[in-house]
């Protein structure tokens, strides 16, 4: 079995290497690359910090860092909660299936009366968090950290997998991610050759574009890589 993974570059090799310890050969294409963004934390005293992407821990400074880990963290998933653990926050509240279930978690917790939220962030960003938590009333701050800018072709090894009629299929993370593949395809002349592989999506948004082509896709049942690797595994096997 022969997988491409399309995640950003500083992603891949944990995900290649649990697709070798499945015994499956992976490709790499990133479809896009995280660049840091020119930004100033805003001193105020938060009550609590956000994230939904491990990429916005990655991008702070020791001097950032020293003035936020102290703060109550809400974050998507295992990976990013192991990473703050790894830079000094203390009190760590993830959820390992979505941005909803996070607002749940954070409407639950926190009141709007006891400070202003640090919500950090891609350019592009999925999701209504910012929009639901104003909703009720609270004050955030949304600071851009990072963009996942868009690469323009697809790696040598993956367009010549896809022609060679060797590919198996494709791990898809964002909607974003699988609009981008289906534009790399039709520019590169390769959509002919991907219409067969098996589209692996970490949700419904992810397989949205999918549903529509009649493309073959399975969907993970939680969205996170170990349901999207269980997914893989089932089919391998």
């Amino acid at each position: 079995m022969k997988l491409l993974v399309t995640r950003p570059e500083i992603d891949q090799q944990q995900t290649v290497q649990a697709l070798k310890d499945l015994g499956v050969v992976a490709i790499s294409s990133p479809l896009m690359d995280i660049v840091p963004l020119d930004f100033s934390l805003p001193v105020k005293d938060w009550q609590a910090v956000i994230v939904t992407s491990r990429n916005s821990l990655r991008l702070l400074d020791p001097a950032d860092l020293e003035g936020l880990i102290h703060r109550p963290l809400f974050c998507v998933g295992s990976r990013t909660a192991q990473l703050a653990r790894t830079l000094g926050f203390t009190d760590i509240r993830t959820h390992g299936q979505n941005s909803d279930a996070l607002i749940d978690m954070i409407l639950e917790s926190l009141h709007a009366d006891n400070g202003p939220l640090l919500y950090l962030a891609g350019k592009f960003r999925a999701g209504r968090l910012q929009d639901v938590l104003q909703t009720h009333a609270f004050e955030i701050s949304l600071l851009e950290v990072y963009e996942a800018r868009a690469r323009n072709r697809l790696t040598e090894d993956a367009a010549n997998a896809l022609r060679e009629r060797s590919l198996d299929g494709v791990l898809l993370y964002s909607e974003r991610s699988c609009r981008l593949l289906l534009s790399l395809l039709e520019r590169e002349e390769l959509a002919e050759f991907a219409k067969t592989i098996i589209y692996y999506c970490l949700s419904e948004a992810v397989a949205f574009p999918l549903r529509q082509l009649g493309y073959p896709l399975v969907v993970a049942k939680v969205a996170n890589e170990t349901s999207l690797l269980d997914c893989v595994r089932l089919s391998h096997n």
